[in-house]
């Protein structure tokens, strides 16, 4: 699963439970090497979405730890098809925000090649100057998906990343990142509900309250 068997992350005992004391995890431990591919699935409320805002750290358990050496993380939170259309920037603008946070700030032209880069890459060339409320949801989603990974992460957490868009748009998705994973060692996790799609080199793991197994074909 690894290729240089280092453990870039590994949590150990989780205990976490909602406001309305719904526990989702309670002692869930385990580890992943660097340069592993992860496609997350498991039953819907079972805590995929919570579990990756644990390891990028937006969330906190209620017990246990989570250690990540990776020095570079980022991290996709769902589409939400309700604020689509409140995106006033264009598409180079979200790509840019990567770099900066926000955009056209101290924006160096090394750093506008490399926003039209990923642009390339995911196929948005020619749309870099649409603004983002005005793409297909395949396309928003490979934005945000460029902007994610203009920095170049040792960690991408995608959170649901082929929720809501077309066939084609997927398929692009899932080769780059088995093209980030083979020729870069990237480490990637994944929750979707599109397992079937996803083949070598990724690794397909169910998630339980207390377990992380690999998920039997």
């Amino acid at each position: 699963m690894s290729r240089l068997n280092e453990t870039i992350l590994s949590a150990n005992g989780l205990d976490y439970h909602y406001d309305d004391d719904n526990r989702v995890f309670s002692d869930l431990t385990f580890s992943v090497d660097k340069g592993a591919y992860y496609i997350l699935s498991g039953p819907n409320g079972i805590g995929k979405s919570t579990l990756l805002k644990l390891i990028a750290g937006i969330a906190k358990p209620d017990k246990g730890s989570i250690t990540v050496s990776a020095p570079r993380i980022s991290y996709l939170s769902q589409l939400d098809a309700d604020k689509r259309s409140s995106f006033a920037l264009n598409v180079r603008e979200i790509v840019s925000l990567g770099i900066k946070n926000r955009p056209f700030s101290f924006m160096k032209t090394i750093d506008w090649q490399k926003v039209d880069d990923w642009l390339a890459v995911f196929k948005l060339t020619d749309l870099k100057y649409r603004r983002l409320d005005e793409l297909s949801g395949g396309q928003q989603q490979k934005a945000r998906l460029a902007k994610c990974l203009i920095t170049q992460p040792d960690l991408l957490l995608l959170d649901e990343p082929d929720t809501g868009i077309d066939e084609s748009s997927r398929e692009d998705i899932r080769n780059i990142l088995s093209h980030l994973n083979k020729e870069h060692g990237m480490t990637i996790i994944v929750v979707s509900h599109h397992i079937e799609e996803y083949g070598e080199p990724c690794k397909k793991m169910l998630l339980s309250s207390s377990d992380l197994t690999e998920a039997l074909e």
